[in-house]
């Protein structure tokens, strides 16, 4: 247990949010936190016991349910919990060789913004101040990307979007401040070091996870172009979509003919 990846990514989500409390400014609702924290655990170990029989604390939900209470803003309370019903019943019924296809997270926040836009926004926060908590969230963010051996999709991301944002300065005119401005975001460190990292749904090899972070990137750059906001969950969406699923179909079939993947 004291091995599992997920671990590292639970700590870095704690991280966040004492941070968030105490250093940044967040001034998250601790209602909110929990109504998404524990709506997502129940969930997970209902749907899990009933489906497989298993009955285990569901650690995956406890940071799915973090993750949504960050992620999410909204004044009312019952978006946080919706959010975190979608997480965990498409994370349960949306499968594809025995595994989820959408990052729980990233597939609940693309219904809630799109759905229910009055109610539901993406997280605005930024860095507020401390440079030395910022900087401390990184290495964490860092660290638990490695030991969940993703660290090649975060470097690849977040290299993908430095280079289009400086192509959108470049050749389109956007000021620099606000091209490179979201990397000192909360949603983009989340975004990175979280929603990008998940095993379950990135490729198996470097190569292809390096392909796909670099594509996410690009696409988020086309949206930004065309003044679309929360372009990183659009764009995260779109390539598992349209790339992600026919890639595990391709492997499933190469697999099946002992062709190597």
């Amino acid at each position: 247990m004291s091995k599992d990846p997920r671990l590292y990514i639970l700590a870095f989500l704690l991280s966040f949010v004492a941070a968030g409390q105490l250093f940044l400014g967040f001034f998250q609702r601790w209602d909110s936190f929990f109504a998404s924290v524990f709506t997502a655990v129940v969930l997970e170990f209902v749907l899990v016991g009933l489906l497989k029989k298993k009955w285990a604390f569901p650690l995956s939900a406890l940071i799915t349910g973090i993750g949504i209470s960050l992620l999410l803003s909204s004044y009312a309370v019952w978006p946080y919990v919706l959010t975190a019903v979608l997480a965990v019943t498409i994370k349960q019924f949306v499968r594809l060789r025995g595994a989820h296809i959408f990052n729980p997270n990233n597939v609940a926040m693309v219904i809630m913004l799109i759905a229910l836009p009055a109610y539901a926004v993406s997280t605005p926060k930024q860095w507020t101040n401390g440079i030395e908590v910022m900087s401390l969230i990184m290495i964490l963010g860092l660290f638990a990307a490695y030991k969940a051996k993703r660290l090649d999709s975060v470097l690849a991301f977040i290299g993908g979007f430095s280079f289009f944002a400086a192509i959108r300065v470049g050749f389109f005119g956007e000021p620099a401040l606000y091209a490179f401005g979201p990397m000192m975001g909360a949603s983009f460190q989340l975004f990175s070091f979280f929603m990008i990292t998940d095993p379950k749904t990135t490729p198996p090899t470097r190569k292809a996870r390096i392909l796909f972070a670099f594509l996410i990137a690009f696409t988020d750059a086309w949206l930004r172009v065309n003044q679309i906001t929360n372009s990183q969950f659009y764009a995260s969406f779109l390539v598992t979509l349209l790339l992600g699923v026919p890639y595990r179909l391709l492997a499933k079939k190469a697999g099946e003919t002992g062709i190597p993947v």
